[in-house]
């Protein structure tokens, strides 16, 4: 784990990822989707950092707004 997290850069849940988080799931109760809560909190961390979510399943980042989603 230790040689993970040195290649690794931890991000803090921050009053921004907060602000951001807040954001995406007041968007998702208005598009009357659900998205699951770490998948949220992940893109929120994304945002809130100007990060693009990398991942090979993109349904729980689809069409979020100002989320960077890249497919591998």
């Amino acid at each position: 784990m230790e040689d993970v997290l040195q290649t690794l850069t931890v991000e803090d849940y921050t009053l921004a990822t907060a602000r951001a988080h807040a954001h995406l799931l007041a968007a998702t109760r208005a598009a009357g989707t659900q998205r699951g809560a770490h998948d949220l909190i992940i893109a929120a961390t994304a945002v809130a950092s100007g990060r693009a979510v990398v991942t090979a399943d993109a349904r729980g980042f689809q069409d979020l707004p100002g989320v960077d989603v890249r497919l591998v």
